[in-house]
């Protein structure tokens, strides 16, 4: 396929598992959705844990309401996943370990199912249609439940050795005064900087300083990150501090992928990244002093994300290329 402009449109639906969201949509083969997404709270079991069968039948649902021919299903998913066999070894905020999720959608479909982890999905739509389109070496991170990415590394998406290449909200921040993370590791850059890191700092705020405003949104509820966000819109200089701890050590983890790898582009996507309108620029604003090199401070581009949901487009767009529908060094545009 030399020519992306002869390529013919094709469908596939795509699905994208999160820590607390579910969500679905066809794709066609030009990184358009041609669906509504269609959302669901993730079922969970009395333990917390995240329900297979469950997941399954929301997915059967999709396929029974769907007009257009399927080329397979794409299916995006919140941690570890073996994108050759779709088997899941650990999902932090599914709460799952050891679960063939891929092999049990395309059992119960009879489709071609392609499996992969969330951000890999993410990094294969910005590449192939979204921002990164012509970048050869960019990191997708996204700030959201959790924290973490995918590498583009010369041309390539790198899976790593296992596969689970990317997973640097799991690198370990402070061990003695963190909380465990879902990874079962204490003190994770994630529980810091994600959604319930930030709503975690907002609730132990209005606990212990009583005429804050964090402490009046949090008498009737649980805390929410997005409870931050709006004390700090209002001022509370406790909630802006908050918000200035995440963003400090988000750049902190993301220029060590920069000093590390000599990144061209960071793409940053996900809920907390898009909680407020500056987020990002704020988090590019202070990557450069902690990066190494003058070339790196004078040429890294950090970007937002260029869908509402990249992982989702990102899945469809896996089965068109493992269908043999679309290359990824076309980097065919919208």
């Amino acid at each position: 396929m030399s020519n992306p402009n002869s390529l013919k449109k094709s469908y596939a639906l795509a699905i994208d598992i999160g820590g607390t969201k579910m969500a679905a949509a066809i794709v066609d083969t030009f990184g358009q959705q041609v669906t509504e997404t269609t959302t669901e709270s993730v079922p969970r079991d009395s333990n917390g844990m995240a329900h297979p069968e469950a997941i399954i039948q929301w997915i059967g649902a999709q396929l029974s309401v769907i007009e257009y021919p399927l080329e397979g299903i794409g299916l995006s998913l919140c941690g570890n996943v073996d994108e050759d066999t779709g088997f899941v070894p650990l999902s932090a905020n599914l709460h799952w370990r050891q679960v063939p999720f891929g092999q049990m959608v395309a059992s119960a479909t009879s489709l071609p199912v392609m499996a992969a982890t969330d951000v890999r999905m993410a990094a294969l739509a910005e590449a192939t249609w979204g921002v990164a389109r012509g970048v050869d070496f960019f990191a997708w991170a996204t700030i959201g439940t959790g924290f973490g990415g995918y590498l583009f590394l010369d041309g390539k998406l790198y899976r790593g050795f296992h596969g689970y290449a990317g997973n640097f909200g799991h690198n370990t921040w402070d061990e003695v005064n963190g909380v465990m993370c879902g990874c079962s590791k204490k003190g994770c850059v994630e529980t810091f900087v994600s959604g319930p890191g930030i709503a975690r700092a907002g609730q132990k705020i209005a606990s212990s300083i009583e005429s804050s405003l964090l402490s009046q949104q949090a008498k009737n509820k649980p805390m929410e990150s997005r409870d931050v966000f709006m004390a700090a819109n209002a001022g509370d200089s406790e909630a802006k501090t908050i918000l200035e701890n995440a963003q400090r050590l988000t750049a902190i983890s993301l220029a060590g992928l920069v000093n590390i790898l000599d990144l061209e582009m960071i793409v940053i996507g996900g809920g907390v990244a898009s909680a407020s309108p500056d987020y990002v620029e704020q988090i590019s604003q202070l990557i450069p002093q902690y990066l190494m090199t003058e070339e790196a401070k004078r040429d890294l581009r950090v970007e937002k994300e260029s869908f509402s949901n990249a992982s989702l487009i990102g899945a469809a767009g896996d089965v068109f290329i493992k269908r043999g529908l679309l290359s990824l060094h076309e980097r065919t545009q919208i």
